[in-house]
């Protein structure tokens, strides 16, 4: 039922006139009585008594009109409560895995963060089965990971690479070194260490810069995103050390297919390629 048909039958209730009624909401008085004629044929019963001078409400009326009542009331306040989401930014969630974070996505929150200016951009850092579970739950609008996540339901885009460095506190590395971290850069790095590596490590994280800051203090080895480490490396404050292992590592953009945020997801893909 029409919304307008309760606020003429309220109207109608309220000036017990027709016409003053229909003056009140602007239609004519035909509109108003085919508004009422229409109420009372959904209700299969007589809402109105029409006697000569004389308006009054049925019982049935009288018993309608507090509903009637909450019926606009709730319709108008839906109405406000969408105006105030329409004024509201737009959310638009991220999350990378630490070695993606620290490698490529901290750097580039600023321009991400310049993208639009009604969005809301939510940020974690959280590991890759947690990632894939809300992108799955739609928690997430966009995953960032260097391995990519092969189930039907997601689509994973190459967006770009960073470059892995080993480097040490000192520049003779072996495989009898007692002071190396091992960061998790992804289940192909594993592979990849495990076939060119046998140093034992000491201490493991998920984060590089839990690793630079234990190498910096204590010492150590390990492999950390270029970018992060050439100018402790210019300085002499690390250094570089040669190695077998493949160390472009690639980033991943993930997302659910058919997301309802595509228009945004687009424009961060752009936003990421034009970041390389």
């Amino acid at each position: 039922m029409d919304i307008r048909v309760y606020k003429t039958f309220l109207a109608v209730a309220e000036y017990k006139h027709f016409g003053r009624a229909a003056e009140t909401l602007y239609i004519t008085q035909a509109a108003v009585s085919a508004r009422i004629k229409q109420l009372e044929e959904f209700y299969g019963t007589q809402l109105l008594i029409r006697d000569k001078n004389n308006l009054r409400l049925t019982s049935a009326g009288e018993a309608l009109l507090a509903h009637a009542h909450l019926l606009v009331s709730q319709m108008e306040q839906s109405k406000l409560s969408v105006s105030i989401a329409n004024q509201q930014k737009i959310s638009f969630n991220i999350a990378a895995t630490p070695n993606v974070w620290d490698a490529f996505f901290s750097s580039r929150i600023h321009d991400a963060l310049q993208l639009f200016e009604q969005l809301v951009l939510g940020t974690e850092i959280s590991v890759r089965e947690a990632i894939q579970r809300k992108l799955d739950e739609r928690m997430l609008d966009v995953g960032l990971l260097t391995d990519p996540i092969k189930d039907d339901d997601f689509a994973n885009e190459l967006i770009g690479h960073f470059d892995l460095s080993l480097v040490g506190n000192r520049p003779d590395f072996n495989a009898k070194v007692d002071d190396y971290i091992l960061i998790d850069w992804g289940i192909t790095f594993h592979k990849e260490h495990a076939l060119h590596h046998k140093v034992v490590p000491n201490f493991k994280t998920s984060t590089a810069m839990i690793a630079l800051e234990v190498i910096l203090s204590k010492g150590g080895f390990a492999y950390l995103p270029h970018s992060l480490v050439e100018g402790l490396i210019a300085e002499n404050a690390l250094y570089l050390i040669e190695s077998p292992l493949q160390i472009k590592r690639p980033i991943y953009m993930v997302y659910r297919k058919n997301s309802s945020n595509e228009l945004l997801v687009n424009e961060f893909r752009k936003l990421f390629l034009n970041m390389q």
